[in-house]
Protein backbone atom coordinates (compact mmCIF):
# COMPACT_ATOMS: atom_id res chain seq x y z
CA UNK A 1 0.00 0.00 0.00
CA UNK A 2 2.84 2.08 -1.02
CA UNK A 3 2.21 3.04 -4.77
CA UNK A 4 1.20 7.13 -5.35
CA UNK A 5 -2.14 7.59 -6.52
CA UNK A 6 -2.56 10.19 -9.42
CA UNK A 7 -5.07 13.00 -8.75
CA UNK A 8 -7.89 11.33 -11.49
CA UNK A 9 -7.49 7.49 -9.88
CA UNK A 10 -9.75 5.84 -7.61
CA UNK A 11 -7.99 3.80 -5.34
CA UNK A 12 -9.68 0.56 -4.12
CA UNK A 13 -8.43 -1.55 -1.31
CA UNK A 14 -10.27 -4.86 -0.31
CA UNK A 15 -9.61 -5.89 3.37
CA UNK A 16 -10.56 -9.16 4.59
CA UNK A 17 -11.72 -9.37 8.28
CA UNK A 18 -10.35 -10.27 11.26
CA UNK A 19 -9.74 -13.51 12.98
CA UNK A 20 -13.27 -14.98 13.28
CA UNK A 21 -14.48 -17.38 15.83
CA UNK A 22 -15.23 -20.07 12.62
CA UNK A 23 -11.64 -19.19 11.63
CA UNK A 24 -10.43 -19.80 15.06
CA UNK A 25 -12.14 -23.33 15.34
CA UNK A 26 -15.25 -22.61 17.27
CA UNK A 27 -19.08 -23.14 16.78
CA UNK A 28 -21.04 -20.50 15.39
CA UNK A 29 -24.74 -19.57 14.87
CA UNK A 30 -24.68 -19.09 11.67
CA UNK A 31 -22.29 -17.33 8.92
CA UNK A 32 -24.03 -14.14 9.33
CA UNK A 33 -23.22 -13.23 12.94
CA UNK A 34 -20.10 -14.91 13.20
CA UNK A 35 -17.89 -12.10 15.45
CA UNK A 36 -14.35 -11.56 15.81
CA UNK A 37 -12.12 -13.40 18.48
CA UNK A 38 -9.80 -10.88 20.59
CA UNK A 39 -7.08 -11.68 18.18
CA UNK A 40 -9.32 -10.72 15.32
CA UNK A 41 -10.05 -7.37 16.88
CA UNK A 42 -6.15 -6.90 17.37
CA UNK A 43 -5.55 -7.72 13.70
CA UNK A 44 -8.16 -5.13 12.85
CA UNK A 45 -6.66 -2.79 15.17
CA UNK A 46 -3.13 -2.91 13.62
CA UNK A 47 -4.81 -2.93 10.38
CA UNK A 48 -6.22 1.01 11.13
CA UNK A 49 -3.10 1.60 12.67
CA UNK A 50 -0.75 1.35 9.66
CA UNK A 51 -3.54 2.47 6.92
CA UNK A 52 -1.49 4.93 4.85
CA UNK A 53 -3.91 6.74 3.02
CA UNK A 54 -6.76 8.86 3.87
CA UNK A 55 -9.97 7.14 3.31
CA UNK A 56 -12.87 8.68 1.24
CA UNK A 57 -15.39 6.18 1.93
CA UNK A 58 -15.91 2.64 3.70
CA UNK A 59 -17.72 -0.38 2.37
CA UNK A 60 -18.78 -2.63 4.65
CA UNK A 61 -20.42 -6.03 3.88
CA UNK A 62 -23.30 -6.91 6.01
CA UNK A 63 -21.72 -9.42 8.02
CA UNK A 64 -20.81 -8.82 11.20
CA UNK A 65 -16.99 -9.78 11.70
CA UNK A 66 -16.76 -7.51 8.35
CA UNK A 67 -18.38 -4.77 10.14
CA UNK A 68 -16.34 -5.05 13.42
CA UNK A 69 -12.98 -5.04 11.45
CA UNK A 70 -14.04 -2.12 10.37
CA UNK A 71 -14.80 -0.27 13.44
CA UNK A 72 -11.10 1.02 14.43
CA UNK A 73 -10.88 2.45 11.22
CA UNK A 74 -14.16 4.00 11.06
CA UNK A 75 -13.08 5.30 14.88
CA UNK A 76 -9.70 7.10 13.27
CA UNK A 77 -12.04 8.91 10.23
CA UNK A 78 -15.34 9.05 11.72
CA UNK A 79 -16.40 11.69 9.19
CA UNK A 80 -15.90 9.24 6.15
CA UNK A 81 -19.00 8.28 5.00
CA UNK A 82 -19.88 4.74 5.26
CA UNK A 83 -22.17 2.22 2.64
CA UNK A 84 -23.14 -1.38 2.95
CA UNK A 85 -22.60 -3.33 -0.27
CA UNK A 86 -23.63 -7.41 -0.91
CA UNK A 87 -19.68 -7.81 -1.03
CA UNK A 88 -20.80 -11.00 1.90
CA UNK A 89 -18.92 -13.82 1.60
CA UNK A 90 -20.09 -16.97 -0.57
CA UNK A 91 -22.80 -18.78 1.16
CA UNK A 92 -23.03 -22.20 -0.84
CA UNK A 93 -24.30 -24.50 1.87
CA UNK A 94 -27.91 -24.18 3.44
CA UNK A 95 -27.23 -22.06 6.54
CA UNK A 96 -30.64 -24.18 8.42
CA UNK A 97 -28.47 -27.75 8.11
CA UNK A 98 -25.34 -26.36 9.90
CA UNK A 99 -26.48 -24.09 13.25
CA UNK A 100 -24.01 -24.19 15.64
CA UNK A 101 -21.51 -25.95 13.51
CA UNK A 102 -17.39 -25.50 13.68
CA UNK A 103 -16.03 -25.61 10.01
CA UNK A 104 -14.42 -28.87 11.07
CA UNK A 105 -17.61 -30.16 10.82
CA UNK A 106 -19.10 -28.35 7.55
CA UNK A 107 -15.74 -29.56 5.64
CA UNK A 108 -17.22 -32.80 4.35
CA UNK A 109 -19.83 -30.72 2.78
CA UNK A 110 -17.80 -27.99 1.60
CA UNK A 111 -15.84 -30.53 -0.34
CA UNK A 112 -18.94 -32.48 -1.46
CA UNK A 113 -20.14 -28.82 -2.94
CA UNK A 114 -17.13 -27.95 -4.62
CA UNK A 115 -16.67 -31.99 -6.25
CA UNK A 116 -20.44 -31.12 -8.04
CA UNK A 117 -18.54 -28.38 -10.69
CA UNK A 118 -21.92 -27.10 -10.93
CA UNK A 119 -21.79 -22.94 -10.79
CA UNK A 120 -25.32 -23.15 -10.76
CA UNK A 121 -26.49 -25.55 -8.00
CA UNK A 122 -28.09 -24.27 -5.07
CA UNK A 123 -28.01 -26.11 -2.41
CA UNK A 124 -31.42 -24.87 -0.59
CA UNK A 125 -32.89 -21.64 1.09
CA UNK A 126 -30.51 -18.99 2.10
CA UNK A 127 -27.54 -20.46 -0.12
CA UNK A 128 -26.51 -19.14 -3.34
CA UNK A 129 -25.43 -20.66 -6.59
CA UNK A 130 -21.49 -20.03 -7.42
CA UNK A 131 -23.08 -18.14 -10.36
CA UNK A 132 -24.73 -15.60 -8.23
CA UNK A 133 -21.69 -15.35 -6.04
CA UNK A 134 -19.80 -14.03 -8.82
CA UNK A 135 -22.01 -12.09 -10.69
CA UNK A 136 -22.40 -10.21 -7.38
CA UNK A 137 -18.65 -9.31 -7.76
CA UNK A 138 -18.99 -8.53 -10.89
CA UNK A 139 -21.77 -6.11 -9.81
CA UNK A 140 -19.36 -4.74 -7.38
CA UNK A 141 -16.96 -3.85 -9.79
CA UNK A 142 -18.95 -2.17 -11.91
CA UNK A 143 -20.54 -0.04 -9.29
CA UNK A 144 -16.72 1.22 -8.36
CA UNK A 145 -15.79 1.31 -12.24
CA UNK A 146 -18.93 3.67 -13.29
CA UNK A 147 -18.51 5.75 -10.12
CA UNK A 148 -14.91 6.52 -10.22
CA UNK A 149 -15.29 9.33 -7.94
CA UNK A 150 -11.58 8.94 -7.02
CA UNK A 151 -9.84 9.18 -3.53
CA UNK A 152 -9.58 5.94 -1.46
CA UNK A 153 -12.56 3.12 -1.08
CA UNK A 154 -11.72 0.93 1.45
CA UNK A 155 -13.66 -2.14 1.59
CA UNK A 156 -14.25 -4.26 4.00
CA UNK A 157 -15.18 -7.77 2.78
CA UNK A 158 -14.36 -11.70 2.71
CA UNK A 159 -11.74 -14.27 1.32
CA UNK A 160 -13.50 -15.83 -1.12
CA UNK A 161 -15.23 -12.75 -2.17
CA UNK A 162 -11.43 -11.40 -2.65
CA UNK A 163 -10.49 -14.23 -4.69
CA UNK A 164 -13.96 -14.01 -7.15
CA UNK A 165 -13.33 -10.09 -7.53
CA UNK A 166 -9.74 -10.56 -8.40
CA UNK A 167 -10.40 -13.35 -10.49
CA UNK A 168 -13.31 -12.32 -12.85
CA UNK A 169 -10.75 -9.36 -13.56
CA UNK A 170 -7.81 -11.78 -14.35
CA UNK A 171 -10.23 -14.09 -16.45
CA UNK A 172 -13.08 -11.68 -18.02
CA UNK A 173 -13.61 -14.03 -20.51
CA UNK A 174 -13.90 -17.24 -18.79
CA UNK A 175 -16.51 -19.15 -18.33
CA UNK A 176 -18.43 -19.61 -14.55
CA UNK A 177 -17.95 -23.23 -14.90
CA UNK A 178 -14.20 -22.38 -16.11
CA UNK A 179 -13.91 -19.94 -13.17
CA UNK A 180 -15.45 -22.85 -11.03
CA UNK A 181 -13.30 -25.61 -11.73
CA UNK A 182 -10.16 -23.46 -10.66
CA UNK A 183 -11.86 -21.85 -7.76
CA UNK A 184 -10.64 -23.57 -5.06
CA UNK A 185 -6.16 -23.63 -6.65
CA UNK A 186 -6.74 -20.39 -7.33
CA UNK A 187 -7.73 -19.44 -3.45
CA UNK A 188 -5.15 -22.29 -2.05
CA UNK A 189 -1.67 -20.67 -4.11
CA UNK A 190 -2.98 -17.08 -3.70
CA UNK A 191 -4.54 -17.61 0.36
CA UNK A 192 -5.51 -14.25 1.89
CA UNK A 193 -5.14 -14.30 5.42
CA UNK A 194 -7.41 -12.10 8.00
CA UNK A 195 -6.69 -8.65 7.51
CA UNK A 196 -4.77 -9.12 4.34
CA UNK A 197 -5.31 -6.43 1.55
CA UNK A 198 -5.82 -6.00 -2.11
CA UNK A 199 -5.21 -3.02 -4.00
CA UNK A 200 -6.99 -1.91 -7.72
CA UNK A 201 -6.50 1.31 -8.95
CA UNK A 202 -9.21 2.69 -11.61
CA UNK A 203 -8.49 5.18 -14.02
CA UNK A 204 -10.05 6.41 -17.36
CA UNK A 205 -13.07 3.54 -17.36
CA UNK A 206 -10.45 0.65 -16.18
CA UNK A 207 -9.55 -1.09 -12.97
CA UNK A 208 -6.13 -2.67 -12.61
CA UNK A 209 -4.64 -4.97 -9.77
CA UNK A 210 -1.74 -3.22 -8.16
CA UNK A 211 1.00 -4.89 -6.60
CA UNK A 212 0.44 -8.04 -7.58
CA UNK A 213 2.61 -9.74 -9.47
CA UNK A 214 2.58 -13.55 -9.17
CA UNK A 215 -0.91 -13.50 -10.72
CA UNK A 216 0.08 -13.21 -14.08
CA UNK A 217 1.98 -16.89 -13.87
CA UNK A 218 -1.44 -18.60 -13.15
CA UNK A 219 -3.02 -20.31 -15.63
CA UNK A 220 -7.21 -21.03 -16.30
CA UNK A 221 -7.70 -23.57 -18.68
CA UNK A 222 -5.01 -23.01 -20.32
CA UNK A 223 -5.15 -19.06 -20.36
CA UNK A 224 -2.90 -16.64 -18.68
CA UNK A 225 -4.03 -14.21 -16.33
CA UNK A 226 -4.43 -10.16 -17.85
CA UNK A 227 -2.84 -9.09 -14.61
Amino acid sequence: MTERTPPDTTRILLVRHGQSVANAGGKTADNITNPLTDLGRMQSLDFAERLDCKPTLFVVSPFLRAQQTAEPLRRRFPHVPVEEWPVQEFTFLEPAHYTNTSEEYREPHALAYWQRQDPAFLDGPGAESFVQFLDRAREAIHRLVSANPGGCIVIFTHGFFMQAFRLVLLFPNATDAELMSNFQRFHLVNLIQNTDSLEFAIRNGKIRLIGQPRLACFTLQGETSHA
